[in-house]
């Protein structure tokens, strides 16, 4: 329970996220939703992601 607590105050929003990794909005935005943004939630209510450290982003042909 302790990590959820943590990761509730420690997310940062797709746009910030995409200025740290130099990905455009949009493509972040087509990995959330295939799920290749660990650490990437969607809030219920909101509708919007939030990315909690440490996030990792999946490329490859293997996924």
């Amino acid at each position: 329970m302790s990590d959820r607590l943590h990761q509730q105050h420690a997310g940062i929003t797709l746009a910030a996220f995409s200025v740290q990794t130099g990905v455009s909005e949009n493509q972040l935005l087509k990995y959330a939703r295939a799920g290749r943004i660990i650490g990437a939630r969607k809030h219920p209510l909101t509708k919007k992601w939030t990315i909690y450290p440490p996030a990792r982003l999946l490329t490859g042909r293997l996924l």
